[in-house]
């Protein structure tokens, strides 16, 4: 491996391996490898009640089957959870990420941009989702595929 790259793919295991996601796997293994890439297998298995016993290793045959090779371990969200919670509580105790207990219906009429009601509200954390304060910049990149890409998160996404 010559290249920084890391690409990965990260495949719920509430099911087998549909084709969708088989071409997701095959574009990011690609993507990786044409730079000399290393390429990662995450599981995001944080939804128990979703998972059907047996995907995860039914996944992992499969993409063995069409010729993937994968660089370490598989990494599991859920192995990683206390990692997760730190970085969680250090942006909100440095005020980048607050606690938000809007409801989806409060929400619908926004168009996908969030209004901020729980900004500034100091809600307690229990029964709440984690918002992170998204500052009032445009952010510009150059994406390989998109070109230059400019947009406001602030005015065209709002908190998330």
């Amino acid at each position: 491996m010559t290249s920084s790259y890391v690409g990965r793919f990260a495949p719920t295991p509430s099911g087998y391996l549909h084709f969708g996601s088989l071409v997701a796997a095959v574009a990011s293994y690609l993507d990786a490898r044409a730079v000399g890439g290393r390429w990662l297998v995450r599981m995001e298995d944080l939804d128990p009640p979703r998972e059907v016993p047996g995907a995860q290793q039914a996944i992992l045959e499969t993409l063995e089957r069409y010729g993937f090779e994968w660089d370490g371990a598989v990494e599991r969200q859920s192995e990683r959870f206390p990692d997760y919670a730190a970085v969680v509580e250090q942006l909100l105790r440095s005020g980048l990420a607050y606690a938000c207990t809007c409801s989806r219906k409060q929400l619908e009429g926004f168009a996908g941009i969030y209004p901020g009601f729980c900004r500034d509200a100091g809600h307690a954390r229990e029964d709440a989702a984690i918002r992170l304060r998204v500052p009032e910049l445009e952010y510009r990149f150059v994406d390989r595929v998109q070109g230059e890409v400019h947009q406001h998160l602030g005015r065209e996404v709002g908190d998330f």
